[in-house]
């Protein structure tokens, strides 16, 4: 479905990648490259993405060999299969690509947890007819100490690759905030922006850097990794960057104001700046929701016994969780179950038990609590720690 925007007639991401004959990720690839031309959307879209014109998707169209020049402009190889175009070994490529030779345009993780960069091609290849010394020659001395130390300038450069492009389509001084700031670690930022309606705003228009999946926690640690900027240096280059882009958003206008009922008054500021903050933070739960207190048959304390969440007052945050807080019958089972108690050995049977029946009864429940008084509880099979923890990682490859 096309429709008119500004008089120029313009198509949505999925028909435009149709009508070019690219897969999902390739034309993505392609928009991020600025190979494929993109504007806002239109005051009537719904949908809030960009689109591309139909000026756009013939020029594209009339070039000799489409498409097959527009997909060697955006092929990707990893680092084996570039490392055979370059004419090099794979050991050699990675140390040119850990030293910034050359930077990456996108990664994905495997199933191992590592990341995966890849490369442009054609700078793959236009590196090669440049830097013949660096291919063929020995690694200059500077070279070889930044390798020696650890430097790794692979994620450094798909970051500083990424924010230039998501820069460059961003509409409006927040919204280029939010970009540089989803780079930085969530300390950083917490320390640069002290408003936490400012922080809201930024999280709220944060771009999505990379299109690798996070489906498990592992994946998720990865894609983080690569998302985060690491090295002091490119941690305060943003930093610095967007200090002042947030100076020229503050003078746009400010961000909005966070509801009342959303925010509780905090002293955490206090220690740093000496003045309290207001930081959203939830509203604390019942308390006896989490006391962990067991009676004698491996039960809760009900619910009436346990200590009402309006008896915690003051702020709550920085304190330890409300539920270390237990009742006054908690605080009894907890004497009488502890281990300090008497042994059920000693103790006389009730009349509850013994259901009122002769004592010869109450005798044999007496010796059979002295029999079983030395023996081992087992413990259940869902506490016990499975070995896989040990066996499992080691038997993984390493990482490359």
């Amino acid at each position: 479905m096309t429709v008119r925007y500004e008089y120029s007639e313009t198509l949505a991401m999925g028909r435009a990648a149709r009508e070019l004959g690219l897969k999902t990720g390739e034309f993505e690839l392609a928009v991020q490259l600025d190979e494929v031309g993109t504007v806002p959307p239109g005051p009537g879209d719904a949908s809030g993405r960009r689109r591309v014109p139909a000026a756009e998707i013939a020029r594209l169209q009339e070039e000799r060999g489409f498409p097959d020049t527009l997909r060697e402009r955006i092929r990707v190889v990893g680092a084996t299969e570039g490392a055979a175009l370059m004419g090099i070994a794979p050991g050699r490529f990675l140390r040119l690509a850990r030293a910034g030779c050359f930077g990456p345009v996108r990664f994905y993780v495997n199933r191992y947890g590592a990341i995966v960069w890849q490369y442009l091609a054609a700078e793959l290849s236009a590196f090669a007819g440049k830097e013949c010394s660096l291919i063929h020659g020995p690694t200059p001395p500077l070279m070889r100490a930044l390798l020696c130390s650890g430097q790794d300038w692979r994620g450094r450069l798909w970051r500083s690759r990424r924010v230039a492009q998501l820069v460059t389509d961003a509409d409006g001084s927040w919204a280029v905030s939010a970009v540089i700031a989803a780079v930085l670690p969530p300390e950083e930022l917490a320390a640069l922006v002290r408003d936490p309606a400012e922080r809201i705003w930024l999280r709220k228009l944060r771009p999505c850097l990379s299109s690798a999946g996070a489906n498990t926690t592992r994946t998720r640690a990865a894609v983080e990794r690569a998302e985060t900027a690491e090295e002091f240096d490119e941690v305060m280059w943003y930093r610095i960057s967007l200090s002042r882009q947030l100076d020229a958003a503050r003078r746009e206008h400010p961000a909005p104001a966070l509801p009342p009922s959303a925010a509780v008054p905090s002293v955490a500021g206090a220690g740093s700046g000496g003045e309290g903050q207001v930081e959203q933070v939830d509203e604390p739960t019942e308390v006896g929701e989490a006391v962990e207190a067991q009676d004698s048959g491996g039960g809760r304390a009900p619910v009436e016994d346990r200590a009402p969440a309006s008896e915690i007052k003051g702020d709550v945050r920085g304190l330890p969780a409300p539920a270390t807080v237990p009742s006054p019958r908690a605080r009894l089972i907890r004497a009488r179950t502890g281990p300090g108690a008497q042994s059920p050995a000693g103790t006389r049977p009730r009349a509850a038990v013994t259901g009122g029946g002769p004592a010869r009864h109450g005798a044999f429940l007496t010796r059979r609590a002295r029999a079983s008084s030395g023996r081992a509880r087992v413990q259940s099979p869902s506490f016990r720690k499975s070995p896989s923890w040990t066996t499992e990682t080691s038997s993984l490859p390493s990482r490359s």
